[in-house]
């Protein structure tokens, strides 16, 4: 049994859900493989031109598999690559909403900074809790954070453990809008239309231009945008 679902909204736009609301959505190993899967067929088909992503239940997804991890931490260690699987989606082609319904912790909000628009509803929540587990964000939580939100914010983020509400994530500049917990998939359907109306080729390279921003130096970026254009 697949732990995501996978739903065509149109041709042009698929849903992903996390599905495992019974376990907050966590980040296990099989989860993250059926992620994955979904990603590599969403990539290779055509038609698709936006992707909304989005978790069953209370929680977008509470982050990794703490159990697991535990279980496996020495091969974990040993392999010192073992947080690699979770980027597939960072290298995803194509427009991706994060829709957060609920609670975006540790790897959860990693996964969600992966995405192109963040929206979320008004009962999410969002923080990078490691360091209360004495551990500290390892899918790029601390690199992509201080991207987004600059050194302060992501230091006092990381460095507490706290959580933030969506009204705080909002006027940090972490999610772009916030909508009523019973609109929000309609709402990011609403922006995935906006952006599919559009050639899957140009919106492929105007996400490949923007994504290089905290890359290159502006010189280099200009050359690279001006190569696409």
């Amino acid at each position: 049994m697949s732990l995501v679902l996978v739903e065509a909204i149109k041709s042009e736009i698929s849903l992903i859900t996390l599905n495992q609301p019974e376990r907050l959505n966590v980040l296990s190993m099989q989860l993250i493989a059926d992620l994955n899967k979904a990603l590599d067929a969403l990539e290779s088909d055509n038609q698709v031109k936006c992707v909304i992503l989005t978790g069953k239940g209370k929680a977008f997804s509470a982050g990794a598999d703490l159990t697991e991890v535990q279980l496996t931490a020495s091969k974990f260690i040993q392999e010192n690559d073992f947080i690699e699987d979770w980027q597939r989606l960072a290298a995803f082609s194509k427009p991706v909403i994060a829709a957060i319904n609920g609670y975006a912790f540790g790897g959860g909000l990693e996964i969600a900074l992966m995405a192109d628009i963040i929206i979320a509803s008004e009962k999410a929540q969002f923080g990078q809790p490691e360091i209360k587990l004495s551990l500290l964000p390892g899918g790029g939580g601390t690199q992509r954070l201080a991207r987004l939100l600059g050194k302060t914010r992501a230091m006092e983020l990381c460095l507490t453990g706290e959580t933030i509400s969506a009204d705080k994530a909002f006027s940090l500049g972490l999610i772009s809008v916030i909508v009523e917990d019973e609109e929000l998939q309609s709402a990011s359907i609403k922006i995935a239309e906006m952006i599919s109306r559009h050639s899957l080729s140009q919106l492929k390279m105007i996400k490949q231009a923007i994504k290089v921003v905290d890359e290159l130096p502006l010189k280099e970026g200009l050359k690279l945008e001006r190569g696409l254009f």
